[in-house]
């Protein structure tokens, strides 16, 4: 059974904007952006909960799960 290809050019709910660092419009650049994390912060749970969720949205998940965990990131830093 073969799987559907991810699609990382879905757009999030509303754009993130990350002051000094970049726009979070799609799923790609939410990836990018977690691609750059330094693996100390990539090992956070709360980083992996936004991994986990960015892999569904990919999927074809609702990418309201995506902007909410990385919302919650941001905020928390």
């Amino acid at each position: 059974m073969l799987r559907k290809r991810a699609d990382w050019s879905r757009r999030l709910p509303r754009s993130l904007i990350i002051p000094t660092v970049m726009t979070l419009k799609t799923l790609a650049d939410a990836r990018t952006l977690m691609r750059h994390l330094p693996a100390e912060h990539q090992e956070r749970p709360t980083w992996r909960h936004v991994a986990a969720e960015l892999e569904q949205g990919g999927a074809g998940t609702d990418t309201v799960d995506v902007a909410v965990a990385l919302r919650l990131e941001h905020f928390q830093g």
